[in-house]
């Protein structure tokens, strides 16, 4: 089964899902998923401003080959962990299978307690995760949480109902860029092998979250940095990691690879660049080549009490100092282009106490 997203108008991204031979089952199916907000100056696009409410929409339809009572559609989201969406998302739906399109009718979180009828024991959440992980993703920091419908569905043999889901999302505070998924499925199939009754879609562009806190956390491309916790206090521990695997460079060769970094506080800026046992960074792995250390910003670069770190800024780099890797260098990788001479460090904004 091939998939292929279309744009239409920049307004809809269109997953279009062809059948390579007749099935017995009822065939879900997704026909476009929109993810684009409308922005101050009236255009449409993929973004929204910290701590608004987004909406999202699903449209598909159904060919019912069986008939099928007392069912609830199920239609589950994966998105960030701290968007918190069991209780800041909100789902309504409109299906020709209960009345005329225009009537909306709404739906719930499924209780954890409530299990898939084909997941062997797990909840709806770890079984999406267990069979889709994160989809097109490179961070594992989401969920995915299911709803269904309130009202329970009769679908006969030969009916093909159309739905729409409309789906509002508070997000959070935090800057990111993520690939939102998708998914619907049913309670009688209740996440089976059967890809004819449930069908998964990964919105292809980043939907961005702006103006919010943090630096901003990219869930979408491969970076060199990364830094876990997402986001940190400055007396929280944080470990700053190189991935030398994710693009080709030369660091990863070099027989130590150290931290250099610069911590803002509201009042000064402490530097901490020695190459020493503090600031080498360790394997991880005999085969790896990530590098990491863990800190506790405040201790690591001596701040004084009364002072808080805004943000820190750093770079990786071989005993020396002639091969650095930083933001300039990882741009420049994902872009495929060149590193400029006049590079810039990785900036990791800290949270306010």
């Amino acid at each position: 089964m091939k998939k292929y997203f279309i744009g239409r108008k920049k307004t809809l991204y269109v997953l279009c899902l062809s059948l390579l031979a007749v099935i017995i089952f009822s065939c879900v199916y997704i026909d476009s998923v929109s993810v684009m907000q409308v922005q101050k100056d009236g255009l449409l696009a993929p973004s929204i401003n910290a701590g608004e409410v987004a909406t999202f929409t699903v449209d598909g339809h159904i060919n019912c080959a069986e008939d099928h009572q007392n069912v609830a559609f199920v239609v589950a989201v994966l998105a960030p962990k701290s968007w918190d969406i069991r209780h800041n998302m909100t789902m309504t739906y409109q299906a020709t299978v209960l009345s005329s399109f225009d009537q909306v009718y709404t739906m719930s979180p499924i209780p954890e307690s409530n299990l898939p009828k084909n997941a062997s024991g797990l909840t709806w959440s770890n079984a999406l995760m267990q069979k889709y992980g994160v989809g097109t993703n490179v961070l594992n920091d989401m969920e995915w949480v299911a709803f269904w419908t309130d009202k329970l569905w009769n679908i006969n043999n030969g009916e093909k109902p159309i739905y729409r889901i409309t789906i509002k999302c508070k997000v959070g505070m935090q800057n990111l860029k993520v690939h939102l998924g998708f998914y619907v499925d049913h309670t009688d199939d209740g996440i089976s092998t059967s890809t004819d009754h449930q069908k998964v879609v990964f919105s292809p562009d980043d939907f961005e979250v702006k103006n919010g806190t943090g630096s901003l956390i990219d869930f979408c491309n491969n970076h060199y940095q990364k830094t876990e916790p997402l986001a940190a206090l400055q007396n929280d521990y944080v470990t700053f990691s190189f991935q030398g695997g994710a693009y080709s460079n030369r660091l990863v060769n070099s027989d130590a690879i150290y931290l250099e970094a610069t911590a803002y506080t509201d009042k000064n800026s402490y530097t901490v660049k020695e190459k020493s046992s503090k600031t080498l960074m360790t394997k991880q792995g005999t085969y790896g080549k990530t590098f990491s250390i863990t800190m506790s910003p405040a201790i690591y670069f001596g701040i004084p009490d009364g002072e808080t770190i805004d943000r820190i800024d750093y770079a990786f780099m071989n005993k020396d100092g002639t091969i650095t890797i930083t933001q300039s260098d990882d741009d420049a990788a994902i872009n495929g282009t060149a590193a400029p001479i006049d590079k810039q460090p990785f900036s990791f904004k800290l949270l306010c106490n």
